[in-house]
């Protein structure tokens, strides 16, 4: 569906409105994507659907639009049939481990590593945990990795379809592929009080998105939960950024957005779209979204801060 032809009845009918980001999020999962992991048009799918959805009954066409742009300069990964195909016409072995999926990533050969994982996948009749591995590899680089593996993995809990689980494993594989994965080794247990409070003050304006996401991320339910804490853990203790000093914000529209929700964040991102070109709007709103995740939290002693952070994206 082009941008042009976005339903009227969307701004009805919430279900509309999910039949949408489901398709976006279908084309733009099955795209062949050679750019920054931080700016996967999956990434930013999810990023938009985070952000209208404080208005869902009046969801904002702006940014529907904008998805559809920044989804439509990419092509389409066209051989994801093929692989599987091959892999069952083969056989797939009497035994497949999750360890070969990881060895064949390791490897460095994206095609051996894309057949392990098309086993593994077929083996465990498209079982979902298939993604919390990749997942779990991925966060050993999350400099690199942590913002899209976190989208990543709640774009594919919106529509659970199981029929794109191949297509999200591939798409995880290649942009693990861009990353500088170190083998696993023994992490001390995860030790975590008040993320937010702790470590805001120390990012940079460059690391607040993916942050944003592990502080998300650890507080989110999987199986491989733990072992997601232990990464971040692991992750948040090689920081050495020095305390960032910021200039007393206004925060009174930051304390009415969490006191009553509202369109605050949807009328900053329309108003990024409004003043800049498509890829700078997407880079400007991923950063936006990670924000309005910290604000969620409710912290109020980080507002100041989050509040500076804005203005910077805004201005």
């Amino acid at each position: 569906m082009s941008s042009s032809n976005i339903p009227d009845s969307i701004k009805r009918d919430y279900q509309d409105l999910i039949r949408k980001i489901n398709s976006l999020l279908a084309k733009a999962v099955k795209l062949k994507y050679d750019g920054n992991p931080n700016r996967h048009p999956l990434l930013f799918v999810n990023v938009v659907k985070n952000i209208i959805g404080d208005d869902r009954e009046n969801p904002s066409r702006k940014l529907l639009d904008l998805s559809d742009k920044y989804i439509n300069q990419f092509p389409n990964r066209n051989d994801d049939d093929k692989i599987l195909d091959n892999v069952v016409k083969d056989g797939i072995g009497l035994t497949v481990f999750v360890e070969d999926v990881e060895v064949a990533i390791m490897s460095g050969i994206k095609e051996e590593a894309e057949l392990e994982s098309a086993k593994q996948l077929l083996a465990s009749d498209k079982s979902e945990a298939t993604l919390e591995c990749l997942a779990e590899l991925a966060l050993h680089d999350i400099d690199v990795m942590g913002l899209f593996t976190y989208h990543w993995l709640r774009s594919y809990q919106f529509h659970h379809d199981k029929e794109l689980l191949w297509a999200y494993t591939r798409s995880m594989i290649n942009e693990i592929f861009k990353s500088n994965l170190q083998n696993h080794t023994e992490l001390e247990s995860p030790k975590f009080q008040n993320l937010i409070s702790t470590f805001l003050n120390k990012c940079s304006q460059n690391n607040v998105s993916t942050f944003s996401s592990m502080n998300r991320l650890w507080s989110n339910e999987y199986v491989h939960t733990l072992h997601f804490q232990t990464l971040i853990s692991g992750w948040l203790g090689k920081w050495t950024h020095k305390h960032i000093e910021n200039s007393k914000m206004d925060v009174k529209d930051l304390n009415n957005y969490i006191k009553n929700g509202g369109r605050y964040f949807i009328n900053l991102a329309e108003d990024i779209c409004n003043n800049n070109n498509v890829n700078i709007s997407v880079e400007k709103i991923i950063e936006l979204e990670a924000l309005r995740g910290l604000v969620k939290e409710g912290i109020s002693d980080s507002f100041s801060r989050i509040a500076y952070s804005i203005n910077l994206i805004v201005e």
